[in-house]
């Protein structure tokens, strides 16, 4: 992203405060007796034109996130704030018209698609929902969708079955550009895919990026990817971001031991680059019912001390924000 300095911009997205919960129901009366707090007061912002990485190990939220952005899931408390518009207590109705400028894509290639639709079929259904062609402009509208992710356009008569599934996740992008969004959630579009065909997808992405000028929040799993992809990178524990820098501060100088913990798990070829210090947890995730009081890392954290056990970081606001009472140096 050549940009000026982060403070200087208007961001594309704010998330303010948002927490997403899923309440346990139990009893003939479906009686609510606790929550899974999956995002639980989470800010950042997105600037036009970047791409935020965010990282976190299985059940973290990152992809709680994503959806309630998109509101495919509700929020239950927050705001979301996108093109400087608040979304968060938007109506469906509301959202089709915010999702012009607001796309996914998702992880699964094999399900996000529908079996029983033609390409043609499922890269036109967005441009007629939303009007925005004339309908004898629509197949060659299509056409376009294909070409620019890499795919003959005779393929728009098949079905999706007949597809591999990096094939399967091209259409997903086009579906995904057919309205010429101005944000992309990527939602660890690339997981799902053999390690060749995931550098495929990585590349597609950063040229439509520069083609197109978009912007991306891409979710994902191990930091690869996301070192390739990201001008920040957010990481991710337990429902909370405990921190957020640019990608060469997280891989030179993380602040936070659970992000050490995932620089740990990356692998560098030459000795040499490799971190010296390396960080040994124990134990599971906790429950996201519930987490930990105070830090909810200092369950397995090496450096754990009392203040740890009783107080809650604050995530910090510079540029290099860490949740953590004792960063790393």
């Amino acid at each position: 992203m050549k940009k000026n300095s982060i403070s200087e911009q208007v961001p594309i997205l704010q998330v303010e405060q948002l927490k997403t919960y899923y309440p346990i129901r139990k009893g003939i009366f479906s009686r609510t007796v606790g929550h899974v707090k999956a995002v639980d007061d989470v800010t950042f912002s997105i600037y036009p034109g970047e791409t935020l990485g965010l990282v976190g190990e299985s059940g973290c939220g990152k992809s709680t996130i994503g959806k309630t952005i998109i509101r495919l899931e509700q929020p239950t408390e927050g705001e979301i704030l996108f093109d400087g518009q608040s979304i968060s207590a938007f109506s469906l109705k509301e959202m089709q018209g915010i999702r012009t400028d607001l796309q996914i894509i998702f992880q699964d290639p094999y399900s996000s698609l529908n079996p029983r639709k033609r390409v043609e079929d499922i890269l036109a259904e967005p441009l007629q929902v939303h009007q925005l062609l004339p309908k004898h402009e629509i197949p060659r509208q299509v056409e376009k969708l294909l070409e620019k992710v890499g795919l003959p356009k005779s393929y728009k008569d098949r079905y999706p079955h007949e597809f591999s599934g990096g094939q399967r996740q091209r259409i997903g992008i086009a579906r995904a550009l057919s309205l010429n969004p101005k944000l992309i959630i990527c939602d660890e579009p690339v997981s799902a895919l053999d390690v060749s065909i995931q550098a495929q997808i990585l590349n597609l992405l950063k040229d439509l990026q520069h083609e197109m000028g978009l912007t991306y929040l891409f979710i994902a799993h191990g930091l690869g990817a996301v070192k390739y992809i990201s001008d920040r990178i957010a990481v991710m524990y337990l429902g909370k971001i405990v921190e957020i820098a640019k990608t060469k501060e997280i891989f030179e100088h993380p602040k936070h031991p659970y992000t050490q913990v995932l620089l740990n798990a990356y692998p560098v070829p030459n000795p040499r680059l490799r971190s010296k210090e390396r960080i040994i947890v124990q134990g599971d995730l906790p429950s996201p019912v519930n987490p930990p009081n105070g830090c909810r890392f200092h369950t397995r954290c090496p450096y754990v001390q009392a203040v740890c056990r009783e107080k809650e970081p604050v995530l910090s606001s510079d540029e290099h924000a860490v949740a953590c009472h004792f960063p790393l140096a």
